[in-house]
């Protein structure tokens, strides 16, 4: 993708499946008695436990809100990975229908969710991100690093049989490892595989002759596995009728699917290869992580760097996560933590897959002192900085006012998509605070007692300006003062009022979090 290019869709860090969850928990902990991931997928006659967590609490989908709006007022096409899709809480949690509803999509909007995934469907890419045979398993257990190789990689089933794939799952709050996946009894390789091949697609009412959808089996082979079988008809149906609601919605062309293996997607993104950007971002990021180390000392400096220079040369993000854990470094609340080395390694890894597959990347409301403020600090103009209090405005915003926000501004809105890095800075920031300004005023309140006090403060300053007016003409002034100073007089004295106003924006929209525009 050219710098001089608009972006042609953009990806959000905040919606890295782990991301998700680590949000997701943290809005939780504010709530006595709220399900854990393992529980929130039941539903049955008595229990639909998302679902009413979600009107129970609807913190959790206005923070949602606020993030993909912003995200979209960038740019009107938001990419997923299938894991962010599959595995993502919110999305998940919400569904098709909620998430454009989030975006005011009406008849005459295209669709803005585009999932990036490996297969020949979306439905394929489930299958694929959460299913796996038992000889690949063994084979990838034979060849894994010693400290987490099983300690046998005998199994029941045979090597074309199916079984779930090890993997750390944020939508069920644990991790199956290579062990459990080859563990189970020949029974359950059997039925998993049986099943699959029997299911149907769920399309127009066709489910195959197991009446079942292959949603539905990955669903509930999971309940199995972790529930146990005579909980697993309903511990995760909820789960499944999501997975399958998404693939309708692909379907239907309400969210767009890309398979990245196709000439035409090849084409547009015009990648030079993972490994190759991965190197160019870990080139980029180190020197800014060393800048902010230097003039820092102590056996915690040299750990640090000993560390990032270790996971600079890990494109495997599990490995580098694991390099990062066995560091002697503390865990966060510092400079030099653990912390800070997953932010940089999760910015790296995230914009090389954007640019990977041709997006542009956002972090929305990161906070302060985050590597991702770092980074955007250090980027010069091949990024752009948004207040983080804009992120919660929009999130408050009705579905109706934002629709008519996107109308209304659809000016500003579109000389803020159309900044490329080449653009001059100065040029950036004034976009950038016309588009922040715009979203204040629409989320601004009217009352009559709000109305009162600015109409009584308005006339506490025409007196003092009258007042002020008054000295300078008959006093300060006395009639002997050059022209120009009568200007400058009168201009400041006229000006006052805007400039209060202007202070009270200023004031109201200021936030040590910003949003991160990653342009190139």
């Amino acid at each position: 993708m050219s710098e001089t290019q608009q972006a042609y869709a953009t990806m959000i860090t905040n919606f890295d499946s782990t991301e998700q969850r680590d949000e997701w928990d943290r809005i939780a902990q504010g709530f006595a008695g709220c399900p854990t991931p393992d529980a929130l997928w039941r539903k049955d006659a008595g229990h639909r436990t998302c679902e009413r967590l979600l009107n129970d609490h609807t913190e959790f989908a206005t923070r949602f809100a606020g993030i993909i709006r912003t995200a979209y007022l960038y740019c009107p096409r938001i990419m997923l990975t299938d894991a962010q899709l599959f595995d993502g809480m919110f999305f998940l949690a919400l569904g098709p229908a909620a998430v454009n509803g989030i975006l005011g999509k009406s008849y005459k909007d295209g669709p803005s969710i585009i999932v990036s995934g490996r297969a020949p469907s979306l439905e394929e890419c489930l299958v694929q991100f959460t299913t796996a045979t038992v000889g690949s398993v063994r084979q990838a257990a034979l060849k894994a690093d010693p400290a987490i190789r099983p300690d046998s990689v005998r199994c029941a089933g045979g090597d074309d049989e199916l079984t779930l794939r090890p993997l750390e799952y944020s939508a069920f709050g644990t991790t199956v490892t290579r062990s459990q996946a080859l563990g189970f009894d020949a029974e359950f390789y059997r039925r998993f595989t049986e099943r699959m091949a029997s299911a149907g697609t769920g399309d127009l009412g066709e489910s195959g002759g197991s009446g079942e959808t292959k949603a539905q089996v990955i669903a509930s082979t999971f309940a199995a596995a972790l529930h146990g079988e005579e909980d697993a008809g309903a511990s995760c149906r909820f789960l499944a009728q999501r997975w399958q609601e998404w693939i309708d919605a692909e379907r239907a062309g309400l969210v767009l699917y890309e398979n990245q293996n196709d000439e035409e997607a090849r084409k547009r993104a015009g990648s030079k290869g993972f490994m190759t950007h991965f190197g160019e971002y870990v080139e980029r990021h180190a020197r800014a992580m060393r800048d902010q180390c230097r003039g820092l000392r102590g056996p915690d400096v040299d750990c640090f760097l000993r560390t990032l220079e270790s996971i600079s040369g890990m494109p495997k993000r599990s490995d580098a996560f694991m390099c990062i854990k066995r560091s002697k470094l503390p865990e966060r609340d510092h400079m030099l933590s653990r912390q800070m080395l997953r932010d940089w390694y999760q910015l790296v890894y995230q914009q090389t897959m954007a640019r990977h597959l041709g997006a542009q990347l956002i972090a929305v409301d990161a906070e302060r002192n985050s590597f991702a403020q770092i980074a955007g600090q250090a980027s010069g103009s091949a990024s752009m900085m948004l207040s983080g209090a804009i992120t919660q405005m929009l999130g408050g915003m009705p579905f109706v006012r934002f629709a008519t926000l996107c109308y209304e501004c659809r000016g500003t809105i579109a000389a803020w998509r159309a900044c490329t890095p080449d653009m001059s800075r100065r040029r950036q920031r004034v976009v950038t605070r016309n588009m922040a300004y715009s979203i204040e005023q629409a989320s601004q309140e009217t009352s009559l007692i709000d109305d009162a006090k600015g109409m009584a403060g308005g006339a506490a300053i025409a007196a003092i300006l009258a007042f002020v007016s008054a000295m300078s003409d008959n006093v300060w002034l006395n009639g002997n003062a050059p022209i120009w100073m009568i200007v400058v007089a009168a201009w400041f004295i006229g000006i006052v009022p805007d400039l209060l106003d202007l202070g009270k924006w200023v004031w109201g929209v200021r936030s040590s979090s910003k949003t991160v525009v990653y342009m190139a």
